[in-house]
């Protein structure tokens, strides 16, 4: 049985006689009229009527509709820009020159349809404000990786923007505000967008994951995993890695676990060294507070130094979201050694960009 709606605006008798034209080739046909309002001022009357369709198609769907046609035959003058926002079948009320259907004309259109939806463009969400400054640069570095050659050649991130959400580490090391609510809350909101995928631009917050996945069907990138995972494919088992993060990353497990499981070596810097990382971090002329040169850098680098001189590291894990905004991703020269720099923001950008080919190669659409 087809669902069908009916977009009556201003036209209601006609809608009614487009529906008994339907119901006169399919008695089983299920049809429904939108008669909600139409906002219409002579000032700005073509884009109220782009408007007022597009938001009758929207209300129609939501009920179920699974094809939608107009009582009007303005919708024609913009029929494929309102094909572009929904997946929802539409037909046009119009022949291919332009002239109005007649109701038969038009339900016999209408019942030829394809009920099935059209493809979805690709969407990612990105769970942001943690902090601000990293999800700005995971952003930048999407943007960045993905080869477009003009504005509509990039596919879809929506940003749920929450800098309240309370501190990972805190809430790990020192008891406290739980995140896992403000996260989950986000998270929530991208999967009623209908993104494909979420992404979270801290690493510490991936050790809420685990109590937010079984709540959700919308699945994440890992951070971790793609991190591990270019270091393997780069390094094999010469790997070895050290990790440069909040505390509360490295007391989660977050990369050793997933070091372990993969056969690879990895090092956290001991307390003194440590707390280099967390002041390059949190201190008043850390990353958070601004800063990406100056004392900061000073104080990572210090960090890294420890890593390779102790510990011969060859890979040493951005593993904060904001310590890439004080060193770059590459070969960096470390204690007289060359060592890289990976950065799991890079990473996971590269991973994002990577499922929305694989999307919209199977789709056909962006």
């Amino acid at each position: 049985m087809k669902i069908i709606g009916i977009v009556a605006g201003h036209h209601q008798e006609e809608a009614l006689r487009i529906k008994a034209a339907l119901l006169k080739i399919d008695a089983g046909a299920e049809i429904m009229i939108d008669d909600g309002e139409f906002k219409v001022d002579p000032q700005f009357k073509k884009s109220d009527c782009k408007i007022n369709n597009f938001n009758a198609v929207e209300r129609l769907s939501r009920r179920g509709a699974a094809i939608v046609a107009f009582a009007c035959g303005c919708p024609h003058q913009f029929f494929s820009e309102l094909q572009t926002e929904t997946t929802t079948r539409l037909v046009d009320p119009c022949s291919e020159t332009g002239e109005r259907l007649e109701p038969e004309a038009y339900a016999a259109k209408i019942l030829a349809a394809d009920p099935a939806p059209l493809p979805k463009p690709f969407k990612v969400g990105l769970v942001g404000g943690l902090g601000p400054a990293a999800t700005v640069d995971l952003y930048d570095k999407i943007t960045r990786a993905w080869p477009a050659k003009n504005d509509q050649e990039h596919f879809k991130v929506v940003i749920e923007q929450n800098p309240q959400t309370p501190d990972r580490t805190k809430a790990l090391l020192e008891g406290g505000t739980d995140p896992t609510l403000a996260l989950y809350h986000s998270a929530k909101r991208l999967q009623e967008d209908g993104c494909d995928y979420i992404i979270i631009p801290c690493n510490t917050a991936h050790a809420f994951l685990p109590y937010l996945e079984r709540h959700l069907e919308t699945p994440f990138i890992n951070m971790q995993q793609v991190t591990m995972q270019e270091i393997a494919d780069k390094f094999g088992d010469k790997a070895r890695i050290g990790l440069l993060a909040t505390t509360g990353t490295v007391r989660s497990g977050l990369y050793s676990r997933r070091a372990e499981a993969m056969g690879l070596p990895l090092f956290a810097p001991d307390e003194k060294h440590q707390e280099l990382v967390m002041s390059a971090i949190y201190g008043p002329k850390g990353v958070k507070a601004g800063f990406t040169t100056g004392t900061c850098r000073d104080e990572l680098m210090q960090a890294a130094r420890y890593m390779v001189e102790t510990h011969d590291c060859n890979v040493l894990i951005l593993g904060c979201t904001e310590l890439p905004l004080i060193v770059d991703e590459g070969d960096a020269d470390v204690a007289g050694r060359t060592v890289f720099f990976i950065d799991p923001t890079s990473a996971l950008a590269r991973a994002v960009c990577k499922a929305a080919r694989e999307t919209i190669d199977a789709r056909g659409v962006i």
